[in-house]
């Protein structure tokens, strides 16, 4: 009986596998849509000038509320800009190159520095924020960026961590904190370059 188990199996695999299950697929072909991208109507002059201007120097940290104006049509935006990316300012370096300060929704809203070309070729970016702000026991982080009227721009992180007794209490003497800068410079062709 176990020897005929196997080759019943077999035998039901096969029949039950034949080409009439797939036929009506290949018979009834469906067609793709392809979807070809057209030039944006509205130039990237236009669409940036809608912006306001960055104030310089600007400054923002973990609680900074990002106060953004009216959406943009959404298909004029997403020729400049990522999905789910929305603009919030801009900023003239010179006049071939303009950035773009955008703002993408994360957990928290993720600052991005976005240079363009003239014509809306994207040249660089840069993230302003690198890590979630954010306190628990043991544990606190903060972030904060500063651009300047120089046009370079200084994150500083700020990271304390502690140890802790059962019920969350800190231990005296046993806070360490690390504080790290970084620079940046938007440079006249539009590259964002870390300054060492």
């Amino acid at each position: 009986m176990t020897k005929l188990f196997p080759g019943l199996l077999l035998s039901l695999l096969v029949f039950s596998c034949t080409r009439d299950n797939t036929a009506q697929y290949e018979a009834n072909p469906v067609a793709e849509q392809v979807m070809v991208e057209t030039p944006s109507p509205v130039s990237f002059a236009s669409f940036s000038s809608r912006l306001p201007v960055l104030p310089l120097p600007f400054k923002a940290g973990c609680s900074y509320a990002y106060v953004v104006g009216s959406r943009p049509d959404t298909a004029v935006a997403s020729t400049y800009l990522k999905p789910e990316e929305q603009p919030y300012r801009r900023l003239t370096v010179n006049k071939d190159v303009t950035a773009l300060l955008v703002l993408f929704p994360t957990d928290e809203i993720l600052p991005r520095l976005r240079t363009y070309s003239r014509e809306g070729v994207i040249i660089d970016e840069q993230d302003l924020k690198f890590a979630a702000c954010g306190e628990e026991p043991g544990f606190r982080h903060r972030e904060q960026f500063t651009i300047k009227k120089d046009l370079t721009i200084e994150h500083i992180d700020s990271t304390a961590r502690w140890r802790s007794d059962a019920q969350d209490n800190e231990l005296p003497g046993t806070r360490k904190l690390t504080v790290t800068r970084k620079k940046f410079k938007i440079t006249p062709k539009g590259d964002i370059q870390e300054i060492k």
